[in-house]
């Protein structure tokens, strides 16, 4: 039989352990050794979880499952989780691969599911597993918050003007702290809260200053907007530690409630003051209307600059954004289109200033009509009409052809299946094999 070896760690950690990549393929090997079975493709995933299927080699092995001229009789695994630690996931895959001729093979857990006994007991060591990946999943939260509400470290870069110390409890126990840093770092933090809240500096401007006198990032780079603005609203600075505030779980990461945030005062030293801290939070919503507190998802109007994102700095190539003058005269200030890499860095990134959003808007707005008036004259909209619709919507074709491509497979599949069952060469699962293709292939013409 051939095989394809299928390997996978979810951390550096784990792989220091019994099933460390190179341990689960010595394994296998020489289990298809024994079985005499040929080992033909193997896919090593490296740091990848089970709990989701966005895995870069498992998906190659899926892929290659699905060709016609398939030459995998069989995926052999160490351990089912290392195939997938979700159950929606094994259930979909392993139905998948089973419709085209391949199973999954534990060499641990050995059951070919060729009787009902051996399929329920594949079911159960897959629930046991998925329990044992979300109990201790749930375990280590706790931990986290424990360890989060006596002001420890969970990991993660400390920000500007803090390093992470680790200090010894006993038992060789350790726990991360962050401490203040370099003097230099510390001054700078307190200069940067200062000219917010007493000398009436915008972000960019204090980002500029700091590029003017040399004054490095924390990787050594160049200063921007939204790196102050990060610092005027981070709650570290007054010695509070704030854990649990995004939902990492979920594709896309997002704020939760304030109420669900783990604070911890007095966490680590303080570098400002919270009188100076709440003076640059007064400040910040007089000057944004509250826009610095990035938690708070709300509806957003329309931008008036509609050419934003755009155009591109001619100097440097970053793209243009729209800027105004100010917000609180009447007439709303006067707006600009601004190069992004000015606006966030300053002029020591780029010495751009800006264009009138009037008289750029008049210029492309005069050119799109002349344009649009000389296809109407020589009777060609139409037909850009017909290549904007088709590039459009290529994506969609390409689907449509590909979908074409499962359904010829999907009937030869069906034809020899068939073929197989009237000469009676067929297996007992081939009949239910043949009912979830036909059952497939329904739904793929339907949705041609």
């Amino acid at each position: 039989m051939k095989v394809a070896i299928y390997a996978r760690v979810s951390s550096d950690r784990q792989a220091e352990k019994e099933l460390s990549i190179p341990a689960q393929q010595k394994a296998i090997h020489q289990y298809c050794q024994d079985k005499g079975w040929i080992v033909v493709s193997k896919f090593i995933e490296k740091g990848k979880s089970a709990k989701t299927d966005d895995r870069p080699e498992f998906q190659k092995m899926i892929a290659m499952a699905k060709r016609s001229n398939c030459p995998l009789e069989a995926v052999v695994v160490h351990k089912f989780d290392r195939f997938s630690r979700k159950r929606d996931d094994r259930v979909l895959y392993k139905a998948l691969l089973a419709q085209h001729g391949v199973k999954v093979i534990s060499i641990t857990e050995q059951t070919e599911a060729a009787t009902p006994q051996d399929m329920l007991l594949e079911g159960m060591l897959e629930v046991i597993s998925e329990f044992f990946n979300a109990n201790f999943a749930t375990e280590v939260r706790k931990g986290m918050t424990q360890n989060a509400k006596q002001g420890y470290n969970n990991g993660g870069t400390p920000p500007y003007g803090y390093r992470t110390e680790h200090i010894a409890l006993g038992h060789q126990k350790t726990k991360a702290v962050w401490v203040p840093g370099a003097r230099e770092e510390i001054d700078t933090v307190r200069w940067i809260f200062n000219q917010y809240a007493f000398e009436g500096k915008e972000y960019h401007r204090i980002a500029s200053e700091l590029n003017e006198r040399k004054v490095p990032t924390q990787k050594g780079g160049t200063w921007s907007a939204i790196t102050i603005r990060a610092i005027i609203f981070n709650e570290t600075y007054i010695g509070r530690k704030v854990w649990n505030k995004q939902d990492y779980q979920t594709k896309g990461k997002k704020w939760r409630d304030r109420a669900e945030w783990i604070i911890t005062e007095n966490a680590h030293p303080a570098i400002i003051t919270k009188e100076l801290f709440d003076q640059c939070q007064t400040v910040a919503k007089q000057r944004h209307n509250g826009g610095g507190e990035t938690h708070r998802a709300s509806g957003k109007p329309s931008s008036p600059f509609w050419l934003r994102g755009m155009m591109v700095c001619d100097k440097c190539g970053t793209r243009m954004v729209g800027n105004s003058t100010s917000s609180r005269t009447k007439s709303g200030g006067q707006k600009y289109y601004v190069c992004g890499g000015y606006l966030r860095k300053g002029k020591e990134f780029c010495p751009y200033v800006g264009w009138r959003n009037e008289r750029v808007e008049e210029i492309v707005t005069n050119k799109l009509r002349t344009t649009l008036m000389r296809l109407l004259m020589d009777n060609q909209l139409e037909e850009e009409i017909r290549l904007y619709h088709a590039d459009q919507h290529r994506h969609s074709i390409q689907q449509a052809t590909s979908l074409e491509a499962e359904i010829g497979f999907l009937q030869k599949r069906i034809q020899t299946i068939e073929e197989d069952m009237r000469s009676g060469k067929a297996k007992p699962y081939h009949q239910e094999m043949l009912d979830e293709m036909q059952a497939e292939l329904s739904e793929k013409n339907n949705g041609v």
